[in-house]
């Protein structure tokens, strides 16, 4: 199988960078201006400190928030962020854990480089596999529908009550989509009692169920959108890049064999079971052994990458209470026995 895309290789390289005093009509345009959907500050080292995300963003606008608050009242101040080095795969990872969406991509000296969002990762990893693999309905989720004379700061309230990014309007025949550039563009202009079908301008594009993914995410490039409508089932559902990019990586995953690691642990005394009990619930710990010696524990970390093996290794086990120190060990399979 093909070596997996890095970070580095499939993120933006256009940084959407903002003051924290700078409003939030000014990050819907830096957004825009950028095709992100976020805004980072950095320090004077480039180092991320804040990041509002499209998520963010929405969620204040609904809450009341007014377009010239500032930026430093909704973002987060301890940002996630990933190494570019680090494969797609483990990026979308991070992203499935943190329940984020757009990730600042950082070099070895923590300095921002690009940003990551799944779509940048749609076509990448969906070249790696092939027609037929899975179906559009596999990651399609539901959608929610206003009247085109609802305003922006409803729409706002609808998505971030129901989790979606973009709204279905509604105007009598006419179906359009108010996109996340439709919106943030309202928000940049600081029309949030605008209507919604002034700003729609998402073109609707239907596909069947039972759709070839690989052929949905091909037919979203072309055409220049992030969604498809699938039609024909019970309620309607958008397939999206996004929710495709994170289909690609677990069947990618499933294929991919898993890199094995190991981990001497040292326990404070009394605790080995405690320690032991907790590790063998992580995820990617296959196997927990106490043993004898200068250690006490020993913990088998079977993973997708050598990476994701230390970073579960310094992130989780050595984190976890009563554990003193730890060795961590990669291996690689030269013999096993057939099962009888």
């Amino acid at each position: 199988m093909a070596a997996l895309p890095t970070l580095g290789e499939v993120a933006s390289r256009s940084l959407p960078l903002v003051s924290a005093d700078q409003s939030l009509s000014k990050a819907a345009e830096v957004m825009l201006a950028n095709r992100a959907l976020g805004v980072v500050t950095a320090d004077v080292k480039r180092r991320p400190m804040l990041v509002l995300s499209y998520r963010a963003l929405v969620r204040a606008i609904a809450r009341g928030a007014h377009p010239q608050s500032r930026v430093s009242e909704h973002a987060v101040d301890e940002p996630v962020f990933a190494l570019e080095s680090m494969s797609v795969i483990d990026g979308l990872g991070i992203m499935r854990k943190t329940g984020v969406r757009f990730l600042p991509v950082v070099d070895e000296r923590g300095r921002i480089t690009g940003v990551f969002e799944p779509y940048h990762a749609a076509r990448s990893l969906w070249e790696m596999l092939d027609y037929g693999d899975a179906m559009v309905e596999a990651r399609a989720r539901g959608l929610v529908a206003l009247p085109g004379d609802a305003t922006i700061r409803e729409a706002a309230r609808a998505m971030d009550e129901n989790g979606v990014p973009e709204i279905l309007v509604r105007a009598g025949e006419e179906e359009r989509i108010l996109r996340e550039e439709d919106f943030l563009r309202a928000v940049a202009e600081e029309r949030l009692d605008a209507r919604v079908a002034d700003y729609a301008r998402g073109p609707v594009i239907r596909v069947p169920p039972g759709f070839d993914a690989k052929s949905a995410v091909e037919l979203m490039l072309e055409n220049g959108v992030r969604r498809l409508l699938v039609t024909g089932l019970e309620r309607p559902v958008f397939a999206t890049l996004t929710d495709l990019a994170f289909e690609a990586a677990d069947l990618l995953s499933s294929r991919r064999p898993l890199e094995t690691g190991f981990v001497l642990v040292r326990v404070e005394p009394g605790r080995v079971e405690e320690v032991a009990s907790k590790a063998i619930m992580e995820e990617w710990v296959s196997e927990v052994h106490m043993v004898t010696g200068d250690y006490d524990v020993l913990v088998r970390i079977d993973a997708p990458s050598l990476r994701e093996i230390h970073r579960v290794a310094r992130e989780v086990i050595a984190r976890l209470p009563g554990v003193l120190e730890t060795k961590t060990f990669t291996g690689v399979r030269v013999a096993a026995k057939k099962a009888p």
